[in-house]
C-alpha cells in the first residue's frame, strides 16, 4: 500500500510539475504588475502663485508641502489610521490660476494632460474653480480646495470638493454673531456691498437676505475691487453709509488691502458703524483697521495643531505662520492622499484611476485633523460636497492683531 501511494504521489508530482511549469510560463505572460501610480502618486496644486493674492496662493501651497512630507515620513497625522497602507505622493505641477477663470481654465487643461496626477488641490477661489473646473470634471480629476466657497460649485460641478463652508454657511455665522454683537434690529439698515465678482456676489446676497429675514432694511451694493490696473474707490459709499445712518457695512471682497481702503474712508467720512469683510480679506499684513470685523472659513491659526504650526514656522517664517488661511489645504491634500491610498488597496495596488480617487473620496472620513475638528464630506446644505463645522468670526485689536470672537457650533 506504501509503494503504490508512493509511486502514485510520484507520477501526481511530475504531472503537478508539468501542469505548474505550463501554468506559470501563461500567469508570467498575463501577470498584472502593480500600478506605478500606486507606488507613487503625483498631486497638483493651482491657486494665485503671483499678484496681489500670491500670498494666499503661497500659504496653502506650503501647507501641501509640509503634508506631502510628513506623508511621506509616515509621521502621525491626526485623521490617518495607523493601518493605512500610505502611497507615496509627489507634487508634480503647481499652477499660476491668479484668482481668474481663463487662467485656471489654462492650468486645468495642464493639470489633466500630466497622467501622473490622480488628484488636485484647488482652485483656491470661486471664479477659478467655475472657470476650471469642467475642464477638470472632463476628465474626471478630483480636486479638493481649501478656500473656494460659492454655493454653486458643489451644484455645477461633478469632482469639486472642499474643506471649508460654502459662502451661505460663512455668512450665516456672521450675521448670528454681528447682529447679536452691534445689537441690530428690526427696522435698522445695513449696506452689503458686493465685489462685483462670483464670490463676493454670493456671501454677500446671503447675509443680504439673511438680514432682510430678521427685518432689518438692507441697502445692496456693488464695488469692482482693484485689479493691477486700476484701485478700488469707496468714498462715495462711504458718503452714502453716513448720510442713511447704516449701522453695518458688511463687504466681501477678495482683496484684502480693499477692505483696508474702504475701513479708512468710511473713518473719513465720520462713520461710527460696525465693518464686517469676509474671509477673503483674511490677511494681517494688508487688513489691520481695528475694530473691523471678519468672518472666515476656519479656525484661528492658533487653534491648529501646535506641533504642525511649529514645524510650518520653522520651515516658512513667522510671518507665514501667523495666516491662517493655509492650513485647511494641508487637509484638504490629506483627503486627497487617503483617497488614493484606499483606492489602490481596494485593488491591491494593480490599478487605480482618477475616477476611483473621487469615488473613495466621497467616503473618506477624518476622525481629527488639524484644524482641531473633523472632516469628511457630509454636508446635506453643500450636495454632500462639503464639511460641516469651520466658520468662525475674528476682530481686528488695537496691534492689529485677530481674535477669534466667535466659532459656529
Amino acid at each position: 500500500m506504501l509503494k503504490k501511494l508512493g509511486a502514485i504521489a510520484t507520477v501526481a508530482g511530475a504531472t503537478a510539475v508539468v501542469v505548474a511549469a505550463t501554468l506559470g510560463g501563461t500567469a508570467s505572460a498575463t501577470a498584472v504588475k502593480a500600478s506605478p501610480l500606486c507606488k507613487t502618486a503625483g498631486l497638483g496644486f493651482a491657486g494665485p502663485l503671483s499678484g496681489p493674492a500670491a500670498f494666499l496662493g503661497d500659504d496653502q501651497h506650503h501647507w501641501v508641502s509640509l503634508f506631502i512630507s510628513d506623508w511621506n515620513a509616515h509621521k502621525g497625522i491626526p485623521g490617518v489610521p495607523r493601518s493605512l497602507k500610505r502611497v507615496r505622493l509627489t507634487d508634480v505641477y503647481d499652477g499660476d490660476s491668479q484668482l481668474n477663470p481663463q487662467d485656471a481654465a489654462t492650468v486645468g487643461r495642464q493639470m489633466v494632460a500630466d497622467k501622473k496626477i490622480l488628484g488636485m488641490v484647488g482652485f483656491a477661489g470661486s471664479n477659478e474653480s467655475l472657470g476650471g473646473g469642467p475642464v477638470l470634471d472632463k476628465a474626471k480629476l478630483p480636486y479638493v480646495s481649501g478656500s473656494a466657497t460659492a454655493d454653486n460649485l458643489t451644484s455645477s460641478l461633478k469632482d469639486f470638493f472642499r474643506v471649508v463652508p460654502n459662502n451661505s454657511e460663512q455668512a450665516a455665522g456672521g450675521v448670528t454673531y454681528i447682529t447679536k454683537k452691534l445689537g441690530l434690529k428690526k427696522g435698522d439698515k445695513v449696506m452689503v456691498v458686493d465685489d462685483g465678482e462670483a464670490y463676493g456676489q454670493g456671501i454677500a446676497s446671503a447675509a443680504a437676505t439673511l438680514l432682510a429675514k430678521r427685518g432689518i432694511s438692507v441697502d445692496r451694493e456693488s464695488q469692482a475691487e482693484s485689479t493691477s490696473t486700476s484701485t478700488a474707490d469707496f468714498t462715495s459709499l462711504a458718503n452714502k453709509a453716513v448720510a442713511q445712518h447704516v449701522k453695518l457695512v458688511y463687504a466681501p471682497t477678495q482683496t484684502a488691502s480693499d477692505s483696508q481702503l474702504f475701513a479708512q474712508q468710511l473713518h473719513q467720512a465720520g462713520f461710527h458703524g460696525g465693518l464686517m469683510a469676509t474671509d477673503g480679506s483674511v490677511d494681517p499684513s494688508h487688513f489691520k483697521y481695528p475694530g473691523a470685523y471678519i468672518s472666515f472659513f476656519g479656525p484661528q491659526i492658533s487653534a491648529v495643531s501646535k506641533s504642525f504650526l511649529s514645524a510650518f514656522k520653522k520651515k516658512y517664517g513667522a510671518s507665514a505662520a501667523n495666516d491662517p488661511f493655509g492650513a485647511p489645504s494641508f487637509v484638504a491634500a490629506e483627503m486627497l492622499g487617503v483617497a488614493i491610498s484606499k483606492a489602490c488597496a481596494a485593488t491591491h495596488d494593480k490599478k487605480v484611476t482618477r475616477a476611483a480617487v473621487a469615488a473613495k473620496l466621497k467616503k473618506v472620513n477624518l476622525s481629527s485633523t488639524i484644524l482641531g475638528y473633523p472632516m469628511s464630506f457630509k454636508n446635506k446644505r453643500d450636495h454632500y460636497h462639503g464639511p460641516i463645522a469651520g466658520v468662525t468670526v475674528f476682530q481686528i485689536q488695537s496691534n492689529g492683531s485677530y481674535k477669534e470672537v466667535y466659532a459656529a457650533g
